[in-house]
């Protein structure tokens, strides 16, 4: 476990590292995703999340991600309210030994927890941890549109770097993704 905190609601927080025995409750989470990104036009959930996952596809991503955390290649933040996962943020390491001190920060949560601070400690947790593992820079890639990522990316360290024109084409137009990064 990385750290607990209490929501001004009183809430617990958990911020741990994924398990195996979190299949149910990521599979329930990553549905729930789809769900939202289906039901708002304007969600700002970046690629993926396109159709439901089945159990076996879900039970397959999160053997490779248990396999990548036991290698060293992938830091994982999950953060879990009453026993739901509400969030779920990795940082991948990256692949060649040339890029092995870099890594790709990716963050999702739910809905109904933004905006309370979840994301702001999930952030806080994977850097320390990637830097106690030996990364040395960070990136994150998201949708330009998405005021909120920016500001709590900003307030980690986070500079904008540079943006992709047009990468993601959703509902009859095409969105620039925005690419931030910083050093550990």
């Amino acid at each position: 476990m990385f750290r607990k905190f209490t929501l001004d609601d009183h809430r617990k927080v958990v911020l741990r590292e994924a398990e195996r025995r979190d299949l149910d409750k990521l599979l329930v989470f990553i549905n729930g995703l789809v769900n939202e990104k289906r039901r708002d036009e304007s969600s700002q959930l970046f690629t993926g999340f396109e159709s439901r996952f089945r159990k076996r596809q879900e039970a397959e991503w999160l053997d490779d991600l248990v396999r990548r955390i036991r290698k060293g290649d992938t830091v994982s933040v999950l953060a879990e309210v009453d026993g739901e996962i509400v969030g779920n943020g990795d940082i991948s390491r990256g692949s060649y030994r040339e890029t092995r001190h870099h890594g790709h920060l990716a963050l999702t949560i739910r809905g109904a927890y933004r905006g309370l601070g979840i994301g702001r400690e999930m952030v806080k947790a994977l850097l320390t941890e990637a830097r106690r593992r030996g990364l040395r820079t960070v990136y994150v890639e998201f949708l330009s549109t998405n005021k909120a990522a920016t500001r709590v990316y900003e307030k980690a360290g986070f500079k904008r770097v540079g943006s992709i024109p047009g990468k993601v084409y959703r509902n009859g137009r095409f969105l620039d993704s925005l690419i931030m990064a910083r050093r550990l």
